[in-house]
């Protein structure tokens, strides 16, 4: 029998809930999973569980940050680099969304999480990230209108059809399907110069 994690474990241990968490919320839905069954994937006593998180939002509340967190410092500093070429940017942009949504996909729960299940503060923590990659994307669409690159017509709604583009592929793309990963990625790429007339 393999013995218990224990709490000296410490913050690898937290890594260890927080993915098996996320992938049990992925595969069961965050209401159907529970801290025990959180506390059995990772093969540790629910006591040490709860030593960790004091309960199950707080848990869905560290996958959302981690994610969040990590998908805006991959791609903000890529949107809001000058020295870079507006469409460049974006196409960076585009390919990076794309492979971490692909790569963290456990971590990209359903339901949208941010709204129902998490508290008012957890909220404004994720919308705050949200809306720093939102506007980011924004700007830089608005910056390439501006010099010419870009032939768009309402920079609002442009960003909220780019960005919906690529959130909606998590619900559909699977690496079994007719396309390959890279080859979603160009698709897509292609997809949206066309879109923002690039």
């Amino acid at each position: 029998m393999a013995r218990k994690k224990s709490l000296d474990d410490g913050p690898a241990l937290r890594g260890l809930i927080l993915g098996r968490a996320s992938e049990l919320f992925h595969e069961r839905g965050y209401g159907a999973t529970s801290i025990r069954d959180i506390a059995d994937a990772v093969g540790i006593s629910s006591s040490t569980m709860y030593h960790h998180f004091t309960n199950k939002q707080e848990v869905l509340h560290a996958i959302v940050s981690r994610f969040m967190t990590d998908f805006v410092a991959a791609t903000v500093p890529v949107l809001r680099d000058r020295s870079l070429p507006p469409a460049e940017r974006i196409r960076r942009t585009v390919r990076r969304h794309l492979e971490l949504s692909d790569d963290r996909r456990p971590e990209l729960l359903v339901g949208n999480p941010i709204r129902y299940a998490l508290d008012p503060v957890q909220q404004e923590e994720g919308i705050r990230l949200q809306t720093a990659y939102h506007d980011a994307v924004r700007d830089t669409l608005a910056e390439g209108a501006a010099a010419g690159d870009f032939r768009i017509d309402d920079v609002a709604v442009t960003t909220m059809a780019v960005l919906d583009m690529l959130n909606g592929v998590r619900e559909w793309f699977s690496p079994a399907g007719r396309l390959s990963r890279d080859e979603l990625v160009a698709e897509y790429v292609a997809l949206v110069d066309r879109l923002i007339g690039a």
